[in-house]
This record gives structure tokens, sequence and C-alpha cells, in this order.
């Protein structure tokens, strides 16, 4: 199936219109790719972004893509992006401007969204197509695996495999809450402080009318089938998400809230309680009941005797105390696996929750009395539920930002519930109206995983260590840091290598490894990344710094015991290109000058070298004057004069490996 032959349900491109039939969508000129045309194919002048709902029926996305023919060779270049349900399967990088066609395919074995996305850094020219792209949708298609929710209230259709999670917020959705999910999702990724986390979103019934919200936030739908007439009871499907999305820890919310705070407390509470915590807020917010009896017979309408008819058998729990409204409730996987597990267990609560449609928050009594026969709910501070059905809430100015308060407390997680969701019109659509957010996980923090790394081994090391390092003093026998809650310095450095797109290093003179630490941080996340390090002196406290990283920078670093002359020429000798290169070994004039005409071998036209200690000691220093003398621009950063210098004074520069006027060392 093509997808010209698909209408996206959302189509921005950067220029222009987007373009089919053979059209490049602007300036009246006609796609063609080395003389050939192409009436199937998109074109989309990034940054562009085309979504398509495919519903579950394909198996693999093919395509080939290029810059069209009217662009000179070399002119421009794009990136072209395929997401499925929220998650990257397949990418095109650089394809430039005269390079032949370039293939892009991916599994996309039951995606119901399709996104394709072009970026580029030269937006001028870059007329960007796809040819031919194409969906496999036939005999072959992905068929779903189905289970019903812990009560029966919807079937699930399983979502393909994901890698497993270390986190995931989760809520549900259906046709007519797309407005409120919009928020609810936006605030989260506004004011939440869990970019790392997987949101996933459960769709009740057969409308596409939530798709569109999903898809802006990167969100994975899972879809449902009703059981029963669409109502307040249907989220009890989120009562089955830890058999449905495999991860660490969940936090689940209901579409009707706005997280004004961060998250990361709840996470941090899965992490720090005994296994199996259910972690939930009182219902009523200081208007309590002082039983699950108590709540049963007054909120929920029920009657003596219906707990037992729910069970199938007489107990305690109706003198259970902690009574609680299940907008947000969390946990890890053991606890939630174990909460659907024990309203399955429950005989009669189907029949009880359809008997009285009136009542359809009855679902939450189920909920409630799950908790209390496992026995495991932790109690949540109350400003991580506001209901505001029972609830009135303060403002203050919050320059945009919504400043809110109960009690004198703030507001962490307001629930619009019932008849108070009119209560506040200005809080309604404020993110909703975003077209555009920040959406996303990216790659990972590798810098503060490095330092958390570091501050362990300068546990046992002390400060001293850091001799010889960016923050080593002139003297090379100590080492001084004024900021130790983030050590900018090498932040400078790891931001410096990863925000140019570095995925391979070479490094002169290794000493205690804190360097190639902070490189390694910078590049892992990369596929293929490496980092060569060069030092005939191997010291063996490196290992123990090394050790402490995560696997996948340790896997990066080749430690060589050789003179870095030695190294770099044996590198060149095998064929190898590096992104960049950090020369800090025998600092001599002539030693880095030696190092200087390697590198702009060893490293791609362009790309970074980087030289340390270039402030205060004299060799390093005419040895960089003699790089601008052979047409190299160089630029000295950590240099300038201050009050509060971040390091002792050590400067680095970075040579820019291009060569001006045809000159050369």
């Amino acid at each position: 199936m093509h997808l010209a032959d698909l209408s996206p349900i959302q189509a921005h491109v950067g220029y222009g219109r987007l373009g089919t039939g053979g059209s490049l969508g602007y300036e009246g000129k006609q796609i063609s790719i080395q003389g050939h045309s192409y009436p199937q194919a998109l074109s989309t002048h990034p940054p562009a972004r085309l979504l398509y709902h495919l519903g579950g029926a394909a198996t693999r996305f093919r395509s080939f893509v290029a810059i069209n023919d009217d662009v000179a060779a070399g002119v421009s270049h794009a990136d072209f992006t395929v997401i499925a349900d929220g998650r990257q399967v397949g990418e095109a990088r650089e394809v430039r401007a005269g390079a032949p066609p370039c293939e892009l395919e991916a599994v996309i074995d039951g995606a119901s969204l399709l996104e394709l996305m072009v970026t580029t850094t030269r937006w001028p020219y870059s007329h960007a197509v796809w040819l031919d792209p194409e969906v496999d949708a036939g005999p072959a298609a992905f068929a779903p695996e189905h289970i019903d929710d812990a009560i029966g209230r919807a079937t699930i259709a399983l979502p393909p495999a994901l890698p497993a999670a270390r986190r995931c917020v989760a809520t549900v959705a259906s046709r007519g809450y797309e407005f409120l999910l919009d928020d609810m999702l936006g605030s989260l990724l506004a004011n939440g402080g869990c970019t790392d986390a997987r949101l996933v979103v459960f769709v009740l019934g057969d409308e596409h009318t939530c798709e569109k919200v999903i898809a802006k936030y990167r969100a994975v739908p899972v879809f449902c089938t009703p059981q029963a007439p669409l109502s307040a009871a249907s989220k009890a499907v989120l009562y089955s998400v830890a058999r449905v999305v495999d991860a660490e820890q969940y936090i689940c919310l209901d579409a009707d809230t706005l997280v004004l705070s961060e998250l990361e407390p709840v996470f941090g509470a899965i992490e720090a309680c005994v296994p199996g915590s259910i972690f939930v807020a009182r219902e009523g917010n200081g208007h309590h009941y002082a039983s699950l009896d108590q709540a049963l017979l007054e909120a929920y309408g029920g009657s003596t005797g219906d707990r037992q008819r729910i069970l199938g058998r007489d107990g305690p729990e109706g003198s259970y105390q902690l009574v609680v409204n299940d907008g947000i409730f969390a946990g890890g996987r053991e606890a939630l696996l174990t909460l659907d597990a024990a309203i399955r267990a429950m005989p009669g609560a189907a029949a009880w929750l359809g008997a009285r449609p009136e009542l359809p928050w009855r679902n939450q009594y189920i909920f409630n009395l799950a908790v209390a026969c496992l026995g495991t709910g932790v109690e949540l501070t109350e400003s991580y539920n506001i209901q505001l059905h029972t609830s009135d809430v303060e403002s203050s100015d919050g320059n945009g930002i919504p400043k809110l308060s109960w009690q004198h407390r703030p507001v962490r997680v307001l629930h619009l519930s019932g008849w108070g969701r009119t209560k506040y019109p200005g809080l309604s659509g404020m993110y909703a109206a975003v077209t555009q957010p920040l959406v996303g996980g990216g790659d990972g923090d590798g810098y503060g995983a490095f330092l958390r790394g570091l501050r362990a081994w300068l546990g046992r090391y002390g400060v001293p260590a850091l001799a010889w390092s960016f923050y080593g003093t002139t003297d090379g026998e100590g080492a001084r840091v004024r900021d130790p809650s983030m050590l900018p310095v090498l932040g400078a450095l790891h931001y410096l290598v990863r925000a140019n797109g570095c995925t391979s290093f070479v490094e002169t003179g290794t000493a205690r490894g804190v360097s190639a630490a902070c490189l390694a941080s910078a590049i892992a996340h990369r596929p293929e990344a490496r980092l060569v390090t060069f030092d005939p002196c191997v010291l063996p406290e490196r290992e123990e710094l090394w050790s402490s990283l995560p696997v996948e920078m340790r896997a990066c670093i080749d430690a060589r015991p050789t003179d870095s002359l030695a190294g770099m020429r044996e590198l060149l000798d095998a064929g190898a290109c590096f992104d960049g290169a950090l020369l800090d070994a025998n600092h001599t004039e002539e030693h880095l000058w030696a190092e200087l005409q390697l590198a702009t071998e060893l490293v791609k036209p362009e790309g970074l070298i980087l030289v340390h200690d270039c402030r205060w000691i004299e060799g390093i220093a005419r040895a960089l004057e003699r790089m601008e003398a052979s047409g190299y621009g160089v630029v000295r950063l950590l240099c300038a004069e201050s009050d509060l210098p971040e390091d002792s004074e050590l400067g680095l520069a970075v040579v820019d490996n291009h060569v001006r006027n045809g000159a050369g060392p």
C-alpha cells in the first residue's frame, strides 16, 4: 500500500506544501531524482512531519529517500526518520544532494501510528523527498493478542513488543476526552520532570479522535474494545497496565488531571519502599471516610453484604481506613501485577459494578477493596491528588506557570474531577493550545551518569586525584574544584562533544582516565561509539573509575598503553577516521605539533580537535600559533579573565580541522 494513496491525519512541512503526484509542492517544480520522475513520491521540505493512521495492520515500511535533482551536489542534506507508535524504528542520516537514493526500511509490526520526519541543519534547498514510500499490509499483517481488563470492561489489544522501560506513565481516554488528554500530557511533559518515562494511552473505542493527541506527545496507543457502555468505570483498564506494558515502575493518572510539579518523588518512593507497595492518595481531600464500609454505603451506593458478594467471602477489609481516589496510583511491576490478580480473583466484581450504571464511579470501590485485601497501600500526600469536586484551590502569579495551593500547600497534581471541571476555566487549554511541545526522552543524561561515577571515585581518592585533568592545578600536583555541584568545566567538554554529534573520538594522555570517562559519557549513547585513548603509563586507579560507569560507557573505551604518536600513526595506517580528538599528552611544542599534524589526518574535515593546557604552557601556545599560521582557525576557551575562574587557568583550544586558503601544516 503506497502512502501516497493515504491521507495523512497530520502534515507539516517547512516550506511550501506537502508535495504529491510528482510535485515538489512549491515553485512549480517537479520531483526528479537522477533524471527519473516519481508520481508516488512525497516531497517534504524540512522541518517536516507526516502522520498516518495504519490501524495495526502493517508489518514493514520501505522507501528510498533523496534530495531532489534541482539542488546542486553537496549544497544541502537532510535526516529522514521513521517513528512507529512513538518509537524510532528507522533512520537515514545526512542524505546529501547529488547522492544516489538511500534505501530506508523499518519493521512496524502492529503500529497504529506511523510518523515520517525530516530534519536538516541546512534549510535552504533541502528539497527532501520520499520515493515510493509504502507499507506491507497483506495476509502476514500483525495480529495482536488480546486480554480483558481485570473487571471485564474492555478487551485490550496488546501493543507490539517494546523494550522494557524503567518507568511508565499511563492514562486512559475516549472520544470527547481528547482535549483533557492534551492538557494532561502537556502538563506532564512541562512540569512532571520524567521525560525518560514511556507514555501510554489506553484508547477506548474504535474512534480515532485521540490519535492526533497521542502522536503529538509521542505516546504509545493501546486500543481497547469496550465490553460495556463507556463511562467513568471504563478507566478500570488502567488496573491491568502491568500486564500490557513491561516496565519497572508505573504512575497511572486520570486524563482529567494536570501535573503541576515533578513526579520524581513518587518514582523515588516506589524505589525506596517495600516491593509490592501501591501508592495512593485519599478520597475527598480533608473529607475522609472512616472506613471502606462507610464509603461503600455513602459514596458507592452499596448495601450491607455487598463486600462479601464481591469477594465471595467475608473478611476484615470493611474496616480498612485508607479510602482512596484512583485519579493517581503508582507502584512497581510486582505491585500492579498483584493488584490486577487481586481484582480478577473477585467473583462478584463485574456484576456489582454493572448493577448501578447511574453510579459509574463504582469501579473505584473495587480498586479500594483490592488495596485493602492486599494491605499494601501507602498514602501519598494529598497534594498529589487535589480533587476539585470536593476542594477549592488558591492561585498565585506563576509567570505563566500555574501556581496553585490547597490549605497553604502547593498542588502537585490537580484533579479536574466531576463538576469541579468547570471551576477554573482559566486552567483549561493552557497546554492543549501548544502545537509543538518538547517531546521525547532523548538519549539520556550521560553527563549525570558520569558525575555519579566520578563522585564515587573521588570519595576514595579525593580531589587531588583530579590532578592532570581539566581541574588540575598548573603545578601538576593537585586540583581545585570551585563548583562541585556540576563540575562545569568537565560539563563544557561533555556537551561540546555531544552537541557536535560525535560518535568516535581519539585522546592522547589518558592519565587517571577522568577526561576519557567524560568523553565516553558524551558519545556512548550513539551506535558504534568508540573512544581510543593512548598513554604508555597505566595507572591502576583509572580502571576503578571506569568500572563505576554504565556498561555502555565503559565498553566504548579502547585504552592503548602506547605513545600517542605511535598510536596515532597506527590508526592512520589502519585507515581509521574519527569525529574528534583531544590532545593532552606530552606538553612540548614539537610533540604537540606532531600530534596536531596527525590529528588533521585522523579527524574528519571540520571535526573537533581539542587541545588542553593551552593557556599556561608556552610550548602549547606556540604550537597553536603555528597552526594558525598554517591556515587553521583556533578558538581558545576557558581563557577569559574572571574573578572566579572555574578551572585553574589551564584553558582549552578548539582547532577547526579546515585549512583556509589552501594552507596546511
